[in-house]
């Protein structure tokens, strides 16, 4: 199993485990081998600091697609300088920030936008802010998500 499989799908595993509101955050990664892919999919969200011009773009179109986000199941991560803060918070840890860094080949000074499906695996990379629709095209094409909807349509 490749590393970037195992450090995405042991935070995957551990988002589902606690609601709780709190920003979850870890510069430790003992238990990502333990642990399978989950239910959710993620959006990481790298920038080299808060005031990057692509993060507060990105942050103002995804605080406005709220619904579309949870319908899908995603989860937004962001990784700001030494920062990793996860929306909607949770109590569960995740994986540090050079570490994400590392597994997504992502410098310290870029902006770069990952999707990463719910089996784990990257689905999606850009270098600007991206329009939460565009988002939803890639994610509404997949066949699990189309099974998905097709499966609240028959409820």
């Amino acid at each position: 199993m490749s590393k970037k499989l195992v450090i995405i799908s042991a935070w995957i595993l551990s988002c589902l485990g606690s609601a709780l509101p709190g920003l979850a955050q870890s510069g430790s990664s003992a238990k990502l081998n333990q642990m399978v892919p989950g239910k959710h999919r993620i959006l990481l969200v790298f920038a080299p600091n808060s005031q990057n011009e692509f993060l507060q773009e990105q942050n103002r179109m995804l605080r406005q697609a709220h619904l579309g986000l949870t319908e899908r199941d995603m989860l937004v991560v962001q990784v700001i300088e030494n920062n990793v803060e996860l929306n909607p918070p949770l109590k569960e840890e995740l994986p540090a920030a050079d570490a994400l860094r590392t597994t997504y080949k992502v410098s310290p000074e870029q902006f770069t936008v990952v999707l990463v499906g719910k089996d784990g695996s990257e689905k999606y990379r850009a270098a600007h802010a991206q329009a939460p629709a565009v988002l939803f095209q890639i994610i509404d094409a997949m066949p699990m998500r189309q099974s998905e909807a097709h499966g609240k349509r028959n409820e």
